[in-house]
């Protein structure tokens, strides 16, 4: 029987869904593309397999290519920019997944400090962004995650109040929260509430990567609670927040 915690994958479906994610990077390679988001997704699936080695090797091949993509935007848009800031956590999630955590946290630093300068600007213009923050999902979902990943739990919180219309929620902020408040109970609802989420939704690992991305926050919510997951293979650090099983 599995725990409360857990979520049982089925490894032929998996498989099946790594299969036909490698034919693709294979098309886009005979191309010259290599796709951050289909090589994540390759090592997420792997990952699930039981595979970490090799789920590792495709993420630093995602990791690649996030920075290429990276490099592309800073030439289109600007170093200043909500697509770098936005990308920049984007790559400091996939060095999550292989423990790199200095990595981690200097692009989730440099994302930060974009965000924070576009945010006070746009008040000073009445940007959509600031007036209508429901609109741009990518830019809040995004901002809480760097501020969470840097240890600034309250900045993280009071940017889910700025995005307060959004109905689905920003996990790095609640979990931010419930460091804040050191609340066991909540962490264990979250958790609850990640595993019901994927298993209604049929969420394959490597649903909405791009924002909302269940799966990642699955994973550090229960690191964050010292439960058994992908985290803690790469990274030894101790739970912020244990979790004692009755």
């Amino acid at each position: 029987m599995a725990e409360w915690w857990e979520i049982k994958l089925n490894p032929k479906k998996l498989k099946k869904l790594l299969s036909e994610e490698l034919a693709r990077i294979e098309d886009d390679a005979n191309y010259g593309y290599v796709h951050a988001f289909k090589v994540l997704a390759a090592g997420r699936y792997y990952m699930y397999l039981g595979d970490f080695e090799e789920g590792k090797k495709y993420i630093l091949k995602a990791i690649e290519a996030k920075k290429k993509d990276i490099d592309t935007f800073i030439k289109e848009c600007g170093y200043e920019s909500e697509a770098v800031a936005i990308n920049k956590v984007r790559l400091a999630k996939m060095y999550r997944w292989v423990g790199e955590m200095d990595k981690l946290k200097q692009e989730c630093l440099e994302a930060a400090n974009i965000f924070r300068k576009i945010y006070e600007e746009g008040k000073k213009i009445n940007r959509s962004l600031v007036l209508y923050p429901d609109s741009s999902r990518d830019f809040y979902v995004a901002w809480s995650a760097a501020e969470y990943y840097l240890g600034n739990y309250q900045m993280a919180v009071d940017v889910k109040k700025i995005y307060a219309k959004n109905t689905f929620g920003i996990v790095s902020s609640g979990l931010a929260e419930y460091i804040l408040k050191k609340d066991v109970q909540a962490l264990k609802n979250q958790i609850k509430i990640l595993v019901e989420g994927i298993i209604e939704f049929k969420c394959a690992p490597n649903y909405d990567t791009n924002v909302y991305d269940p799966w990642h926050w699955y994973e550090e919510a229960k690191k964050i609670a010292g439960l058994p997951g992908i985290f803690s293979l790469f990274d030894p650090s101790p739970p912020i927040l244990p979790i004692q099983e009755d």
